[in-house]
């Protein structure tokens, strides 16, 4: 059984209306107006199916979410979801300090500034050279880039 849909004060779907039901406007209406729980509909059907119409709805209107906080949540989720990743991602910066490290102290492991390692952290698409090291930094190598394509996740090894 699926989590019921919350009321929509301006949209009615009816009490039977499944996420798949309701259009962009429900969907934005759900994530900007409600708390976490409310999402629930919206979470499984991406994780279900990550390249289905409630995904593209999702994707329609992630820009025009309220909430900044929202915006990263439901795309991190979608990103997830398409990877097929079983544990959560993390961003370098939960990598760092899940090493209990500050931007400071990493930066003196690598020769560098703090804020070049706050950019790095910040970067969408850091150099593979930047990330190599900084991931050295921390113990760590990377093996492969996971790629997200139409037909689903892939991984690219990377040369040792």
């Amino acid at each position: 059984m699926t989590a019921p849909l919350p009321a929509l004060r301006h949209l009615d779907y009816g009490t039977t209306a499944s996420i798949e039901d309701i259009g962009a406007a429900g969907v934005q209406a759900i994530l900007d107006g409600h708390d976490v729980d409310a999402w629930r509909p919206i979470l499984v059907a991406l994780q279900r199916d990550p390249w289905g119409a409630v995904a593209e709805r999702v994707e329609r209107i992630t820009d025009h979410l309220e909430s900044y906080g929202t915006r990263q949540a439901i795309t991190g989720w979608l990103r997830r979801c398409r990877a097929g990743l079983d544990a959560p991602a993390q961003t370098l910066a939960e990598l760092r300090r899940a090493h209990g490290l500050s931007q400071r102290e990493l930066a003196e492991r690598l020769g560098v500034s703090q804020a070049q390692v706050a950019r790095t952290e910040a970067a969408c698409l850091p150099t593979l050279r930047s990330l190599t090291r900084y991931l050295a930094a921390l113990e760590a190598r990377p093996v492969a880039l996971l790629a997200v394509t139409a037909d689903g996740p892939i991984a690219v090894a990377l040369r040792p």
